[in-house]
């Protein structure tokens, strides 16, 4: 397994559990605790120069191990399933362009926040929304070989898909080319048990966020993490490890505390 962390690209809206600094700063100091890769957090996937920012990462020995899409739903208040369709559509269209932009790095593309909320609607009225906007990405997905990370979130956040068994009926009835997204914060607070949850999910993880219980960084907490990524490695798992957490009590101390907790865990198990 990898080493990753997301970091937010600047923008309006506000979201805390992520690396904000100066850029260049921020990545040489992961390169230099042996991070792997660095996801990203796009507002606004049309005002960006990609390349650029792509070439930055690459200069010092990162890959982009994901693309976040959560700004782009508190910015622009875009989701997947929102009852205005020209909203929808706005939402696909971003979407559709950040898997264009992850297919120079093979990552994939999160379904956190993007996926909306049910707002009075019924879970069935939501679900065939999410699920007919999901399969409307299949076609950029497979052209340029690009998962998206279907992410459950807990309760407090959003009332469509909080576990993992609800992640994979979605699954199911898109396609291979979506995979569940294993967030330990969120899983710690909708599954009766973390490492269980692991197991549920199975192959079907093609991205992990870590954080504590308390959302600290890994290591500030009460999760195993030594259970935690036996689990993954148990059912497969081989991709990022990526820190989305409360980058306290610094955004250093934040990264080196994660990689002193996790890095002898992924190199000796």
């Amino acid at each position: 397994m990898k080493l990753s962390a997301v970091y937010a690209l600047p923008g309006k809206a506000r979201f805390e559990y992520v690396l904000r600094g100066e850029l260049e700063e921020v990545l040489g100091f992961m390169a230099e605790l042996g991070y792997h890769g660095v996801e990203y957090n796009i507002p606004n996937p049309f005002e960006l120069d990609f390349d650029r920012l792509s070439d930055t990462t690459e200069a010092y020995g990162l890959r982009v191990s994901a693309i976040s899409t959560g700004l782009a739903y508190l910015e622009y208040g875009l989701s997947l399933t929102h009852p205005d369709r020209d909203v929808r559509d706005k939402a696909v269209e971003f979407m559709a362009k950040y898997i264009e932009l992850a297919s120079a790095h093979k990552s994939g593309v999160v379904v956190g926040l993007i996926r909306g909320k049910r707002g009075g609607r019924s879970v069935e009225e939501a679900r065939r929304l999410l699920v007919g906007s999901l399969k409307r990405l299949r076609d950029p997905c497979e052209r340029h070989g690009v998962n998206l990370l279907l992410e459950p979130l807990n309760r407090y956040e959003t009332d469509l898909v909080n576990k993992v068994s609800e992640a994979l009926s979605i699954i199911r009835e898109t396609g291979d080319w979506v995979k569940l997204l294993f967030d330990t914060f969120h899983m710690g607070i909708e599954e009766r048990s973390l490492y269980d949850a692991i197991l549920h999910a199975g192959p079907s993880i093609g991205h992990v966020h870590v954080a504590e219980n308390n959302r600290l960084p890994p290591g500030m907490g009460s999760i195993n993490w030594e259970k935690t990524v036996f689990r993954l490695l148990r059912v497969g798992y081989r991709g990022y490890l990526s820190l989305e957490a409360m980058p306290e009590p610094s955004l250093k101390e934040a990264l080196k505390q994660t990689a002193d907790t996790l890095k002898p865990l992924v190199t000796s198990l």
